[in-house]
């Protein structure tokens, strides 16, 4: 096999780096990573450190030569300023002179649309050749934004995640997907933009890559829920992992629980992760809020987010994963990384039945499904798991061959690793698109549009605060002619009874 020099973009932490939060989009990039190390190509990996992930104040690092394991790349951990840097992004690349690229999730894949625009004969291309771009979608990003639009009482949200979308949709060569009704609502998106033309007839633009787990079991090494904050060997514990993000119904969870909760002394609800700064502040408060008021408080243990390599123990000793979606689009196009962890670990699996994973699992057999947004049912399948622990041992088991088997990194990146053996430009690339060409040419000032905003933003906001500075000093002078016309009028005595 010809080995590729591969340009790869994508998001830190990844897995095997011991930071504090691991989020899915950092299992994605090392998803796509790992199988492209194991065949020997040669990559240069630029990531994103999600702020929240690293210490405040971190500064970009750059590994000319990186070790992990048996595995060899070059990498640079970027913060949002370095790594929103095209400059910067096109001097890397010139370095490593790569066959292709490949983003890693939605924004990284973006900044490689951005850098392939360059590239091709954009603002400052230099004599950088331009290379054939493999974009990964992971989910569904206009649905992500009606989530994050509804959470904000505010639709303005749609046309930033837009424009990120009609970049990538318009640059890209090839994309994957998280799941196969995903794929289908980007060829729809591809069709909006022009994509599906004469010149495309016939071509593949989309696949299907689901999350993935990687080949190694989980060891315990710790005990860290048994005999800690009031939980015994015999009490069944429903254990959360991970962000509580726009999606999570968490009010349906807190019911189905007091439900269960009230018929079982024994259930408990252990949670790890909690908040997700960068894309909802809201859901997890508000959840934590009807515990502390609810009659079960003492059964609820709240760690928050925690080491991630003390993740995988919780996972060993828990009775069940419990996974709850609100049914919205965001999550019907989806998937969910942490179900994924759970077959890995064995831990029986309880899910809302929203995504396409969720329905793939129950026709498998390979775990529990409730509907989603009732209690009712929750509560129900609940109870019956607390008292059938050889059901919940035998889904574990179930859920962990079935994980093993169909969800390998290896076999769910199958499309990519085949790409790269020789990517090349999608059909259309050079030639003229003539869909809408107006209203395509003003889709594509979008970026020009959102800059001039954000200054008129900036300039209105310097505005206000000038005009508050002055009104603010207005008022006080007033009030300090007001207060000494009044001592004036009330003389020394009203002046000594004021002291």
């Amino acid at each position: 096999m010809d080995h590729k020099k591969i340009f790869v973009l994508g998001m830190s932490p990844m897995p095997f780096e011991n930071d504090r939060k691991v989020y899915g989009t950092g299992i994605r990039t090392w998803q796509f990573v790992q199988p492209l190390l194991e065949k020997g190509h040669s990559l240069c990996i630029v990531n994103y450190a999600i702020p929240s992930a690293y210490p405040s104040g971190f500064k970009s690092e750059d590994y000319e030569k990186y070790k992990y394991g048996k595995y060899d790349f070059q990498y640079h951990v970027l913060n949002k300023k370095d790594f929103e840097n095209t400059g910067r992004l096109l001097e890397i690349a010139q370095r490593f002179d790569p066959d292709c690229m490949v983003g890693c999730t939605f924004y990284p894949s973006y900044l490689g649309a951005r850098l392939k625009e360059i590239m091709e004969g954009g603002q400052d291309s230099g004599s950088v050749k331009p290379v054939p771009l493999w974009a990964d979608l992971f989910g569904h990003v206009m649905a992500e934004a009606q989530a994050r639009a509804y959470m904000d009482g505010d639709d303005t949200p749609l046309f930033h995640y837009w424009n990120s979308e009609y970049k990538i949709l318009t640059q890209a060569d090839i994309f994957s997907c998280v799941s196969g009704r995903q794929q289908y609502s980007t060829i729809g998106e591809l069709g909006a933009v022009g994509r599906l033309n004469r010149h495309t007839s016939g071509y593949n633009f989309t696949n299907t890559v689901p999350c993935g787990l990687p080949a190694q079991e989980y060891v315990h090494k710790k005990t860290v829920i048994r005999g800690k904050d009031g939980i015994g060997d015999k009490d069944f514990v429903i254990l959360w992992t991970g962000g509580y993000n726009t999606w999570t119904d968490v009010d349906t969870l807190f019911e189905g629980l007091m439900l269960a909760m009230k018929k079982n002394p024994r259930i408990r609800f252990v949670s790890t992760g909690g908040e997700i700064p960068e894309q909802d502040i809201r859901t997890y408060p508000h959840f934590l809020s009807k515990i502390r008021s609810s009659e079960f408080a003492d059964r609820f243990v709240m760690k928050g987010w925690i080491a991630g390599e003390d993740v995988p123990d919780h996972y060993l000793e828990a009775d069940i994963g419990i996974n709850i979606d609100k049914d919205i689009y965001e999550v019907r196009l989806g998937s969910k990384n942490r179900i994924l962890d759970w077959f890995r670990a064995g831990l029986c699996v309880l899910s809302s039945n929203v995504c396409e994973l969720t329905d793939i699992m129950a026709a498998a057999g390979a775990g529990y499904v409730f509907k989603a947004g009732d209690a009712g049912d929750l509560a129900g399948k609940l109870i019956f798991l607390a008292e059938h622990p050889g059901e919940v041992v035998a889904a574990g088991k179930a859920g962990k061959e079935f994980g093993f088997k169909e969800f390998g990194f290896s076999r769910t990146t199958a499309p990519l690793q085949a790409w790269v053996e020789d990517p090349g430009a999608a059909p259309d690339w050079g030639k003229e698109r003539k869909i809408f060409f107006e209203k395509e040419k003003a889709l594509a000032n979008l970026e020009d549009i959102a800059k001039k905003q954000n200054k008129m933003i900036e300039e209105r906001d310097r505005k206000i605060s000038e005009l508050e500075s002055i009104v603010k000093k207005g008022i006080a002078y007033k009030i300090y002619n007001y207060i000494k016309i009044a001592l004036r009028k009330l003389g020394p005595a009203g002046r000594d009874n004021g002291r």
